[in-house]
C-alpha cells in the first residue's frame, strides 16, 4: 500500500472513530435507541405481526412481547425467507445466508441484510485503522487473509449461503482488498490441503506485513503446510509453475496459473533458508511481518503460545474480536488479551448472569447494568431478525471504556464444547452414538465425550454392555462416530478435513465407572431427582477409571486432512 493511500485510509478511519465514540459514549440510549429502531423498521414483517412489535414502546414492553428463544423459533421463519418469501423477519431484503452449525444434523442460516453488512464493514474498517495507527509497518506490504468461500450454494428461493469469513472479507475497504497477497480464486479451493498450499505458495514470493485469520489452528497450518512441501514450493516458485500434487478444479488451476512467472531469485533464497534453519520458517521468508490478527480468546487461543515457534516473540498480536456467524460484536483496541469493545450500535443486547441461567425467571440485564469481571450469557437481537435470540455464547466484562462494557468470549455455553470453532452439541453426540452402534453392532452401556482442547481432538468415554467387541470393531466404531458427527455438523467436518482437529479416541472404561460417577455427585450434594448426567464437556475424566485407549484411527471423515 502506498503511504497517501494509507495515510487516507487512516484519516477515513478516524473520522469513523469518532461518530463511534459517540455512540460508545453513552451505550443506554444508543440501545434503546436501536432497539426501537430495529423494531420499528419491522413491525409489519410476519415476526412483528405474530409478537407485536408495534405496541412496543420501551426495552421493558420487548421483554413482556417476545421471550428468550434459540435458533429452532426461527427455523420456521427463516424456512419461508429462504424460499424467496418476503417481509418474514426483515422488511429488508435478505442478501445471503452464512452457514453454521445447529444442534442437531440440520445446520442454521443466518440472514444477513444491508444493514448487518454495513455493520461488518464498519467495524472491520475500524479494527484495521486501529491495528494499522498501532503498528504502521503492518500496511506497508501486502495483507494475507484466508477466507471461505463467499457463496457457496443458493436456496430454494435463489437467495446464496456462504462462510461468514467470506462475508466479513467482501465487506472489507476496497483498499484492504487491494492489498490482499491472495487472489480470490484461493476461497474456492474445497479441498483443505491444497488450499493450504495453493495459498502458500502464492503469499511466500511476496512481503506479507499484516497476516490474519480467526483461528490461530490456521495460522499454524499454513505454516506447516509451506514447510512440509517446501521442495514442492521451491520448484513452483523457481518455473512459475503450481504442482499437480494437489487436484484443483480446472477453472480455478487456469485462473491461478495465469499469475505465476519464474522466480529463481526467490526460490534460490528458498532454498538458502531452508538449508540454514533445517525448515522454511516465516521469520525468513516474510521478516517484515508487523501483526498478526487472530483469536486470543476460549479454547482456540490454547495454541497461540505455538506461534511463537513459527514467528518468534517479536511480532504483535491482535484479537480480531468476538464475532459469530450471527454478528460481529465487539471491537478490539489492544494486543493485550482478546477483550473488545461491545459493538452497541449493531446490535441489541441482553445478558443473562451465569448463575442464573438454569433459572425459571433469571435475572436480564442490559449491557450497562453489567460489572466487571461478571460473566454472562448473550442474548442477541440483530438487525437481520434474530430478536431476543439465545446465541449460548458465554462472556466476560474485562472492564469499560465509559459505560461502554469489554467483553471477551469464554466459551460456548450449555451443551455445547467448541475446541477450534466447531461448536459440537450434545444432541449431534447422542445421535452419532446411536448410529454408530448400529452400524458396528457395539454395544454402549453409558458414554461422555471429553473436548480435550490441547490434543485438539475429542476422547470418547465407554463403558460397554456386555463382552467386548473385537479391536478391529472398535476401531471401526470410533471411526464410524468420527464419521457420523461428520455428517451431523458441518463445522466439525471443516475442522477434520482441514486438520485442526484430530481424530478421535476411544477409552474402555471400567465396569461400574458410571455408577462411581453418578454416586460422588450425589455425595457432594446433587439432587437425585434432578440430576443430569453431563455427556459432553471440557472436563477430563479420571484416569484412573480407564481401562484402555485405541489409538486414534482416521477415518474417511478426515481423509482429506494433513497428516
Amino acid at each position: 500500500m502506498t503511504s497517501l493511500a494509507l495515510r487516507c485510509a487512516l484519516l477515513l478511519s478516524r473520522y469513523h472513530w469518532q461518530r463511534w465514540e459517540a455512540y460508545t459514549d453513552n451505550p443506554r440510549a444508543t440501545q434503546s435507541e436501536l432497539l426501537l429502531q430495529i423494531l420499528g423498521k419491522n413491525q409489519a414483517t410476519a415476526f412483528g405481526r405474530d409478537h407485536g412489535f408495534g405496541a412496543i414502546k420501551t426495552i421493558a414492553d420487548y421483554r413482556k412481547q417476545v421471550s428468550i428463544a434459540d435458533y429452532e423459533r426461527f427455523r420456521p421463519y427463516i424456512e419461508r425467507a429462504r424460499q424467496g418469501e418476503k417481509s418474514v423477519l426483515t422488511n429488508e431484503p435478505v442478501l445471503m445466508f452464512t452457514l453454521t452449525s445447529g444442534s442437531t444434523g440440520e445446520p442454521k442460516l443466518i440472514p444477513v441484510t444491508e444493514s448487518t453488512r454495513a455493520n461488518h464493514a464498519r467495524l472491520t474498517r475500524l479494527w484495521y485503522g486501529r491495528a494499522f495507527q498501532d503498528h504502521p509497518g503492518s500496511a506497508a506490504g501486502k495483507i494475507f487473509g484466508l477466507v471461505g468461500r463467499i457463496v457457496e450454494g443458493y436456496t430454494a428461493g435463489g437467495i446464496p449461503y456462504g462462510a461468514a469469513s467470506g462475508l466479513i472479507y467482501q465487506s472489507s475497504p476496497g483498499w484492504i482488498k487491494r492489498a490482499n497477497a491472495l487472489p480470490y480464486e484461493i476461497a474456492e479451493i474445497q479441498d483443505f490441503q491444497a488450499k493450504y498450499y495453493v495459498a502458500m505458495r502464492v503469499a511466500i514470493e511476496q512481503d506479507v506485513t499484516f497476516l490474519g485469520t480467526p483461528n490461530p489452528s490456521t495460522i499454524l497450518r499454513l505454516v506447516e503446510t509451506a514447510d512440509r512441501f517446501r521442495d514442492e514450493i521451491v520448484k513452483d516458485v523457481n518455473d512459475g509453475s503450481l504442482s499437480t500434487r494437489f487436484e484443483l478444479a480446472p477453472d480455478v488451476r487456469a485462473a491461478l496459473s495465469e499469475k505465476f512467472s519464474p522466480n529463481r531469485i526467490r526460490a534460490r533464497q528458498l532454498e538458502r533458508w531452508s538449508a540454514t534453519a533445517g525448515r522454511l520458517s516465516p521469520i525468513d521468508y516474510w521478516p517484515h511481518l508487523k501483526l498478526v490478527g487472530c483469536w486470543q480468546g476460549g479454547s482456540v487461543g490454547v495454541r497461540l503460545k505455538e506461534l511463537a515457534n513459527w514467528f518468534g516473540d517479536a511480532v504483535p498480536t491482535r484479537d480480531l474480536g468476538y464475532m459469530a456467524s450471527e454478528a460481529q460484536m465487539s471491537l478490539p483496541i489492544s494486543d493485550h488479551g482478546s477483550a473488545g469493545i461491545l459493538a452497541v450500535d449493531g446490535n441489541f443486547y441482553e445478558f443473562i448472569p451465569e448463575s442464573e441461567i438454569a433459572s425459571t425467571n433469571p435475572i436480564v440485564l442490559n449491557c450497562h447494568e453489567l460489572e466487571a469481571s461478571g460473566v454472562y450469557y448473550v442474548i442477541l437481537t440483530t438487525a437481520a431478525g434474530l430478536y431476543r435470540y439465545d446465541i449460548n455464547d458465554v462472556i466476560r466484562v474485562a472492564g469499560f471504556l465509559g459505560e461502554t462494557p469489554l467483553v471477551e468470549f469464554q466459551r460456548k455455553g450449555r451443551d455445547v464444547t467448541n475446541i477450534t470453532g466447531e461448536k459440537l452439541h450434545v444432541n449431534q453426540v447422542i445421535h452419532a452414538m446411536e448410529q454408530a452402534q448400529r452400524a458396528t453392532g457395539a454395544a454402549v452401556r453409558h458414554f461422555r465425550a471429553f473436548a480435550d482442547v490441547n490434543e485438539s481432538r475429542y476422547a470418547f468415554m465407554v463403558e460397554l454392555d456386555g463382552p467386548q467387541p473385537s479391536a478391529e470393531t472398535l476401531k471401526r466404531f470410533v471411526a464410524e462416530l468420527d464419521t457420523r458427527l461428520c455428517g451431523l455438523n458441518v463445522e466439525y467436518a471443516d475442522k477434520r478435513k482441514s486438520g485442526r482437529l484430530k481424530a478421535p479416541t476411544l477409552c474402555l472404561m471400567k465396569a461400574g465407572w458410571f455408577e462411581r460417577k453418578t454416586s460422588a455427585a450425589l455425595q457432594a450434594g446433587a439432587r437425585d431427582i434432578q440430576f443430569k448426567a453431563q455427556l459432553l464437556s471440557a472436563a477430563a475424566e479420571d484416569p484412573n477409571e480407564i481401562s484402555c485407549t485405541l489409538e486414534p484411527v482416521d477415518s474417511a471423515a478426515g481423509s482429506n486432512r494433513q497428516n
